[in-house]
Protein backbone atom coordinates (compact mmCIF):
# COMPACT_ATOMS: atom_id res chain seq x y z
CA UNK A 1 0.00 0.00 0.00
CA UNK A 2 1.39 3.37 -1.02
CA UNK A 3 1.92 6.20 1.42
CA UNK A 4 -0.67 8.32 -0.39
CA UNK A 5 -3.30 5.58 -0.12
CA UNK A 6 -2.55 5.13 3.59
CA UNK A 7 -2.82 8.87 4.20
CA UNK A 8 -6.11 9.04 2.28
CA UNK A 9 -7.53 6.20 4.36
CA UNK A 10 -6.36 7.75 7.61
CA UNK A 11 -7.91 11.07 6.57
CA UNK A 12 -11.17 9.38 5.65
CA UNK A 13 -11.19 7.53 8.97
CA UNK A 14 -10.53 10.75 10.87
CA UNK A 15 -13.32 12.55 9.02
CA UNK A 16 -15.64 9.63 9.73
CA UNK A 17 -14.80 9.64 13.42
CA UNK A 18 -15.33 13.39 13.67
CA UNK A 19 -18.64 13.10 11.83
CA UNK A 20 -19.77 10.23 14.08
CA UNK A 21 -18.76 12.14 17.20
CA UNK A 22 -20.55 15.26 15.94
CA UNK A 23 -23.68 13.25 15.16
CA UNK A 24 -23.51 11.51 18.54
CA UNK A 25 -23.11 14.83 20.33
CA UNK A 26 -26.06 16.31 18.44
CA UNK A 27 -28.26 13.30 19.22
CA UNK A 28 -27.33 13.40 22.90
CA UNK A 29 -28.13 17.09 23.12
CA UNK A 30 -31.43 16.68 21.26
CA UNK A 31 -32.72 13.40 22.67
CA UNK A 32 -31.04 12.82 26.02
CA UNK A 33 -29.49 15.92 27.53
CA UNK A 34 -26.77 15.99 30.20
CA UNK A 35 -26.26 12.96 32.46
CA UNK A 36 -29.16 12.94 34.91
CA UNK A 37 -29.11 11.31 38.35
CA UNK A 38 -31.84 8.88 39.32
CA UNK A 39 -34.29 9.71 42.10
CA UNK A 40 -34.21 13.49 42.34
CA UNK A 41 -36.37 14.59 45.31
CA UNK A 42 -39.27 17.00 45.24
CA UNK A 43 -42.19 17.80 47.55
CA UNK A 44 -45.96 17.51 47.44
CA UNK A 45 -48.36 19.21 49.78
CA UNK A 46 -51.52 17.52 51.00
CA UNK A 47 -53.53 18.56 47.94
CA UNK A 48 -50.94 16.90 45.67
CA UNK A 49 -49.31 20.08 44.33
CA UNK A 50 -45.66 19.56 43.46
CA UNK A 51 -42.88 22.00 44.30
CA UNK A 52 -39.22 21.39 43.65
CA UNK A 53 -36.31 21.32 46.06
CA UNK A 54 -34.56 24.30 44.47
CA UNK A 55 -37.42 26.56 45.50
CA UNK A 56 -38.39 24.57 48.57
CA UNK A 57 -37.59 27.07 51.32
CA UNK A 58 -39.50 30.02 49.88
CA UNK A 59 -42.37 27.83 48.70
CA UNK A 60 -42.61 25.97 52.00
CA UNK A 61 -42.79 29.26 53.89
CA UNK A 62 -45.51 30.48 51.54
CA UNK A 63 -47.47 27.26 52.12
CA UNK A 64 -47.03 27.45 55.88
CA UNK A 65 -44.79 24.38 56.11
CA UNK A 66 -41.69 26.25 57.36
CA UNK A 67 -41.28 28.82 60.09
CA UNK A 68 -38.28 30.75 61.38
CA UNK A 69 -36.90 29.95 64.80
CA UNK A 70 -36.63 32.83 67.28
CA UNK A 71 -33.04 34.13 67.45
CA UNK A 72 -32.63 33.03 71.07
CA UNK A 73 -33.28 29.40 70.07
CA UNK A 74 -30.61 29.04 67.40
CA UNK A 75 -27.00 30.17 66.90
CA UNK A 76 -27.80 31.22 63.32
CA UNK A 77 -30.94 31.92 61.27
CA UNK A 78 -32.72 28.63 60.83
CA UNK A 79 -36.10 27.32 59.69
CA UNK A 80 -37.95 24.39 61.17
CA UNK A 81 -41.02 22.54 59.98
CA UNK A 82 -44.12 24.32 61.17
CA UNK A 83 -46.08 22.66 63.98
CA UNK A 84 -49.04 20.75 62.61
CA UNK A 85 -47.75 20.67 59.02
CA UNK A 86 -48.09 17.67 56.73
CA UNK A 87 -46.45 17.04 53.36
CA UNK A 88 -44.73 14.38 51.27
CA UNK A 89 -41.09 13.86 50.30
CA UNK A 90 -41.18 12.37 46.80
CA UNK A 91 -38.75 11.12 44.18
CA UNK A 92 -38.68 11.10 40.42
CA UNK A 93 -38.20 7.74 38.65
CA UNK A 94 -40.35 5.92 41.21
CA UNK A 95 -41.01 2.87 38.95
CA UNK A 96 -37.28 2.19 38.56
CA UNK A 97 -36.26 2.77 42.18
CA UNK A 98 -37.84 -0.44 43.56
CA UNK A 99 -38.07 1.24 46.96
CA UNK A 100 -40.70 -0.68 48.91
CA UNK A 101 -40.99 2.06 51.54
CA UNK A 102 -42.26 4.62 49.00
CA UNK A 103 -45.87 4.76 47.80
CA UNK A 104 -46.95 4.40 44.17
CA UNK A 105 -46.02 8.02 43.47
CA UNK A 106 -42.56 7.57 44.97
CA UNK A 107 -43.51 9.49 48.12
CA UNK A 108 -43.23 9.16 51.90
CA UNK A 109 -45.51 11.07 54.23
CA UNK A 110 -44.20 13.50 56.84
CA UNK A 111 -46.37 14.66 59.75
CA UNK A 112 -45.13 17.31 62.16
CA UNK A 113 -46.73 17.46 65.59
CA UNK A 114 -47.71 20.55 67.55
CA UNK A 115 -44.21 20.77 69.04
CA UNK A 116 -42.57 21.00 65.60
CA UNK A 117 -41.27 17.41 65.69
CA UNK A 118 -41.72 14.40 63.44
CA UNK A 119 -43.17 12.57 66.40
CA UNK A 120 -46.45 11.30 67.81
CA UNK A 121 -48.88 13.79 69.31
CA UNK A 122 -49.29 11.49 72.31
CA UNK A 123 -45.79 12.28 73.63
CA UNK A 124 -45.86 15.64 75.38
CA UNK A 125 -43.65 17.41 77.92
CA UNK A 126 -46.22 17.00 80.70
CA UNK A 127 -47.37 13.39 80.31
CA UNK A 128 -44.28 11.34 81.19
CA UNK A 129 -45.63 8.38 83.13
CA UNK A 130 -44.21 7.02 86.38
CA UNK A 131 -41.60 4.44 85.43
CA UNK A 132 -41.38 5.65 81.83
CA UNK A 133 -37.91 6.40 80.48
CA UNK A 134 -37.50 8.86 77.64
CA UNK A 135 -34.70 8.94 75.13
CA UNK A 136 -34.37 12.28 73.40
CA UNK A 137 -32.82 11.88 69.94
CA UNK A 138 -31.15 15.00 68.56
CA UNK A 139 -29.60 15.41 65.14
CA UNK A 140 -30.07 16.33 61.53
CA UNK A 141 -31.87 14.56 58.68
CA UNK A 142 -30.37 11.17 59.60
CA UNK A 143 -32.28 11.38 62.89
CA UNK A 144 -35.39 12.85 61.28
CA UNK A 145 -35.50 9.90 58.88
CA UNK A 146 -35.36 11.85 55.62
CA UNK A 147 -36.91 9.88 52.78
CA UNK A 148 -38.13 6.98 54.93
CA UNK A 149 -41.34 6.37 56.93
CA UNK A 150 -40.98 7.36 60.56
CA UNK A 151 -41.60 3.81 61.76
CA UNK A 152 -38.59 2.61 59.73
CA UNK A 153 -36.21 5.23 61.10
CA UNK A 154 -33.68 4.10 63.73
CA UNK A 155 -35.29 6.36 66.35
CA UNK A 156 -38.66 4.58 66.34
CA UNK A 157 -37.10 1.15 65.81
CA UNK A 158 -34.86 1.76 68.83
CA UNK A 159 -37.94 2.29 70.99
CA UNK A 160 -39.52 -0.93 69.73
CA UNK A 161 -36.31 -2.85 70.38
CA UNK A 162 -35.70 -1.51 73.90
CA UNK A 163 -39.28 -2.12 74.99
CA UNK A 164 -38.72 -5.86 74.59
CA UNK A 165 -36.29 -5.81 77.53
CA UNK A 166 -36.66 -2.46 79.30
CA UNK A 167 -40.39 -1.96 79.59
CA UNK A 168 -41.85 1.50 79.18
CA UNK A 169 -39.33 3.30 76.97
CA UNK A 170 -40.22 6.17 74.65
CA UNK A 171 -37.97 7.78 72.06
CA UNK A 172 -38.60 11.39 71.07
CA UNK A 173 -37.44 12.33 67.57
CA UNK A 174 -36.09 15.89 67.62
CA UNK A 175 -34.17 15.53 64.36
CA UNK A 176 -34.10 18.38 61.86
CA UNK A 177 -36.24 20.64 64.02
CA UNK A 178 -34.04 23.64 63.33
CA UNK A 179 -30.94 21.53 64.06
CA UNK A 180 -28.44 20.78 61.33
CA UNK A 181 -25.14 21.19 63.17
CA UNK A 182 -24.05 20.09 66.64
CA UNK A 183 -24.18 23.57 68.18
CA UNK A 184 -27.76 23.89 66.93
CA UNK A 185 -28.59 20.62 68.69
CA UNK A 186 -27.23 22.10 71.91
CA UNK A 187 -29.30 25.26 71.61
CA UNK A 188 -32.37 23.18 70.79
CA UNK A 189 -31.84 20.98 73.85
CA UNK A 190 -31.46 24.04 76.04
CA UNK A 191 -34.43 26.02 74.71
CA UNK A 192 -36.97 23.55 73.27
CA UNK A 193 -36.33 19.84 73.69
CA UNK A 194 -35.28 19.57 77.33
CA UNK A 195 -38.88 20.09 78.45
CA UNK A 196 -39.60 16.47 77.48
CA UNK A 197 -37.64 15.44 80.62
CA UNK A 198 -35.32 12.86 79.07
CA UNK A 199 -33.44 10.12 80.91
CA UNK A 200 -31.05 9.78 77.98
CA UNK A 201 -30.07 12.28 75.28
CA UNK A 202 -28.61 10.79 72.09
CA UNK A 203 -26.86 13.23 69.75
CA UNK A 204 -26.63 11.67 66.29
CA UNK A 205 -23.86 13.21 64.18
CA UNK A 206 -23.32 12.77 60.45
CA UNK A 207 -19.84 13.71 59.25
CA UNK A 208 -21.05 16.64 57.18
CA UNK A 209 -22.04 18.22 60.52
CA UNK A 210 -18.30 18.40 61.25
CA UNK A 211 -16.41 19.09 58.02
CA UNK A 212 -17.22 20.86 54.74
CA UNK A 213 -18.71 18.64 52.06
CA UNK A 214 -20.78 18.62 48.89
CA UNK A 215 -24.10 17.97 50.57
CA UNK A 216 -24.00 14.45 52.00
CA UNK A 217 -20.67 13.47 50.43
CA UNK A 218 -17.21 14.67 49.55
CA UNK A 219 -16.78 14.53 45.79
CA UNK A 220 -13.61 14.38 43.72
CA UNK A 221 -14.92 15.11 40.26
CA UNK A 222 -13.82 17.29 37.35
CA UNK A 223 -16.25 19.88 36.12
CA UNK A 224 -18.42 19.10 33.08
CA UNK A 225 -16.36 19.45 29.92
CA UNK A 226 -19.08 21.01 27.83
CA UNK A 227 -19.12 17.98 25.49
CA UNK A 228 -21.88 15.55 26.43
CA UNK A 229 -20.34 12.63 24.52
CA UNK A 230 -17.10 12.97 26.45
CA UNK A 231 -18.93 13.42 29.76
CA UNK A 232 -20.99 10.27 29.16
CA UNK A 233 -17.89 8.26 28.21
CA UNK A 234 -16.08 9.54 31.29
CA UNK A 235 -19.09 8.64 33.42
CA UNK A 236 -19.16 5.09 32.07
CA UNK A 237 -15.43 4.40 32.06
CA UNK A 238 -14.04 6.64 34.76
CA UNK A 239 -13.62 6.23 38.50
CA UNK A 240 -16.70 6.91 40.63
CA UNK A 241 -16.21 10.44 42.01
CA UNK A 242 -17.26 9.15 45.44
CA UNK A 243 -14.30 6.73 45.46
CA UNK A 244 -11.74 9.20 46.72
CA UNK A 245 -8.05 8.98 45.97
CA UNK A 246 -6.54 6.87 48.80
CA UNK A 247 -3.26 8.78 48.51
CA UNK A 248 -4.93 12.01 49.68
CA UNK A 249 -5.46 12.80 53.37
CA UNK A 250 -9.08 13.87 52.98
CA UNK A 251 -9.56 14.53 56.69
CA UNK A 252 -6.63 16.95 56.82
CA UNK A 253 -7.80 18.60 53.62
CA UNK A 254 -11.35 19.07 54.92
CA UNK A 255 -10.23 20.37 58.29
CA UNK A 256 -7.98 22.99 56.70
CA UNK A 257 -10.35 24.59 54.17
CA UNK A 258 -10.30 28.37 54.88
CA UNK A 259 -13.62 30.14 55.14
CA UNK A 260 -13.34 32.25 52.00
CA UNK A 261 -12.08 29.38 49.85
CA UNK A 262 -14.84 27.12 51.16
CA UNK A 263 -17.47 29.72 50.33
CA UNK A 264 -16.10 30.02 46.80
CA UNK A 265 -16.07 26.22 46.39
CA UNK A 266 -19.59 25.88 47.76
CA UNK A 267 -18.62 23.58 50.65
CA UNK A 268 -19.48 26.14 53.32
CA UNK A 269 -23.13 27.05 53.00
CA UNK A 270 -25.72 28.56 55.37
CA UNK A 271 -26.83 25.05 56.39
CA UNK A 272 -23.23 23.98 57.19
CA UNK A 273 -21.27 27.17 57.92
CA UNK A 274 -17.59 27.55 58.65
CA UNK A 275 -18.40 28.67 62.21
CA UNK A 276 -20.09 25.34 62.97
CA UNK A 277 -17.25 23.05 61.84
CA UNK A 278 -14.98 20.81 63.92
CA UNK A 279 -11.98 22.93 62.91
CA UNK A 280 -13.59 25.89 64.69
CA UNK A 281 -14.34 23.98 67.91
CA UNK A 282 -18.11 24.54 67.78
CA UNK A 283 -19.14 20.84 67.92
CA UNK A 284 -16.69 20.19 70.77
CA UNK A 285 -18.04 23.09 72.84
CA UNK A 286 -21.61 22.01 72.15
CA UNK A 287 -20.97 18.41 73.21
CA UNK A 288 -19.41 19.55 76.49
CA UNK A 289 -22.32 21.92 77.14
CA UNK A 290 -24.84 19.12 76.48
CA UNK A 291 -22.89 16.81 78.78
CA UNK A 292 -23.10 19.40 81.55
CA UNK A 293 -26.80 20.01 80.89
CA UNK A 294 -27.45 16.26 81.10
CA UNK A 295 -25.60 16.02 84.43
CA UNK A 296 -27.55 18.97 85.81
CA UNK A 297 -30.82 17.31 84.76
CA UNK A 298 -29.97 13.84 86.05
CA UNK A 299 -29.75 12.20 82.64
CA UNK A 300 -27.06 10.78 80.37
CA UNK A 301 -25.61 12.19 77.16
CA UNK A 302 -24.63 9.71 74.44
CA UNK A 303 -23.26 10.32 70.95
CA UNK A 304 -23.77 8.26 67.79
CA UNK A 305 -21.46 8.96 64.85
CA UNK A 306 -22.53 8.10 61.30
CA UNK A 307 -19.96 7.59 58.52
CA UNK A 308 -20.25 9.27 55.17
CA UNK A 309 -22.21 6.85 52.99
CA UNK A 310 -19.39 6.71 50.46
CA UNK A 311 -16.22 4.69 50.17
CA UNK A 312 -18.05 1.74 51.75
CA UNK A 313 -18.08 -1.85 50.56
CA UNK A 314 -15.93 -5.01 50.61
CA UNK A 315 -13.19 -3.67 48.33
CA UNK A 316 -13.64 0.06 48.89
CA UNK A 317 -11.37 2.60 50.59
CA UNK A 318 -13.02 4.67 53.32
CA UNK A 319 -10.85 7.78 53.86
CA UNK A 320 -12.43 9.33 56.96
CA UNK A 321 -11.55 6.85 59.71
CA UNK A 322 -9.17 9.32 61.36
CA UNK A 323 -12.02 11.78 61.85
CA UNK A 324 -14.07 9.05 63.55
CA UNK A 325 -11.11 8.41 65.86
CA UNK A 326 -10.78 12.12 66.64
CA UNK A 327 -14.45 12.45 67.58
CA UNK A 328 -14.64 9.30 69.69
CA UNK A 329 -11.36 10.16 71.45
CA UNK A 330 -12.69 13.63 72.29
CA UNK A 331 -15.90 12.14 73.68
CA UNK A 332 -13.95 9.65 75.78
CA UNK A 333 -11.80 12.45 77.20
CA UNK A 334 -14.92 14.41 78.12
CA UNK A 335 -16.78 11.51 79.69
CA UNK A 336 -19.34 11.26 76.88
CA UNK A 337 -20.43 7.77 75.81
CA UNK A 338 -19.81 7.46 72.06
CA UNK A 339 -20.71 4.88 69.42
CA UNK A 340 -19.09 4.76 65.97
CA UNK A 341 -21.44 3.27 63.37
CA UNK A 342 -18.72 2.75 60.77
CA UNK A 343 -18.23 -0.95 61.67
CA UNK A 344 -21.96 -1.56 61.13
CA UNK A 345 -21.85 -0.20 57.57
CA UNK A 346 -18.25 -0.54 56.38
CA UNK A 347 -18.73 -3.68 54.26
CA UNK A 348 -22.04 -2.66 52.70
CA UNK A 349 -21.91 -1.41 49.09
CA UNK A 350 -22.57 2.28 49.43
CA UNK A 351 -25.38 2.41 46.83
CA UNK A 352 -27.34 -0.18 48.81
CA UNK A 353 -27.59 2.31 51.71
CA UNK A 354 -29.02 5.32 49.86
CA UNK A 355 -32.63 6.44 49.61
CA UNK A 356 -31.94 7.02 45.90
CA UNK A 357 -28.78 7.44 43.79
CA UNK A 358 -29.34 11.20 43.99
CA UNK A 359 -30.48 11.39 47.62
CA UNK A 360 -27.79 9.73 49.71
CA UNK A 361 -29.64 9.72 53.01
CA UNK A 362 -29.78 6.43 54.89
CA UNK A 363 -32.54 4.20 53.54
CA UNK A 364 -34.45 1.62 55.66
CA UNK A 365 -31.78 -1.00 54.93
CA UNK A 366 -29.10 1.26 56.42
CA UNK A 367 -31.37 2.17 59.34
CA UNK A 368 -31.90 -1.52 60.10
CA UNK A 369 -28.18 -2.28 59.86
CA UNK A 370 -27.24 0.26 62.53
CA UNK A 371 -30.11 -0.59 64.88
CA UNK A 372 -28.48 -3.54 66.71
CA UNK A 373 -25.38 -1.50 67.51
CA UNK A 374 -27.39 1.49 68.76
CA UNK A 375 -29.72 -0.72 70.81
CA UNK A 376 -26.79 -2.57 72.42
CA UNK A 377 -25.07 0.76 73.11
CA UNK A 378 -28.12 2.16 74.90
CA UNK A 379 -28.78 -1.08 76.79
CA UNK A 380 -25.24 -0.97 78.17
CA UNK A 381 -26.01 2.40 79.77
CA UNK A 382 -29.71 2.03 80.63
CA UNK A 383 -30.35 -0.31 83.58
CA UNK A 384 -33.38 -2.57 83.60
CA UNK A 385 -35.98 -1.44 86.16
Amino acid sequence: MSVKTLLRRMLALSIGLVAAATLGEAMLRTLVGPPRPIGVPYFRDVDGTRFDVDAASAEAVRRGLFQSLPPEQTPRPRFRFAPGSRFFICYDDAPTLHADWLDDRGCVEVRINRFGLRERESITPDNKAAGERRILCLGDSFTFGWGVPEERCWVRMLEDDLRTTHGDVRTVNCGLSGTLTVDECWRGLETRFGVFRPDVVIVSIYLNDLIPSHGLCIIDQPAPSGLLLYDYLRLCAGRDPLDLDPEVDWVARALSVPEQAGLEWGVYVPDKPFAGMWSQGAPQRALVAMRDWARDHNCLLMTVLWPFLQGLGPAAHYPFTRLHDMVTAFCEEQGIAALDLLPSLAREPMASLWVTPFDKHANPHAQQLVLPAIAAFVRAHLPVH
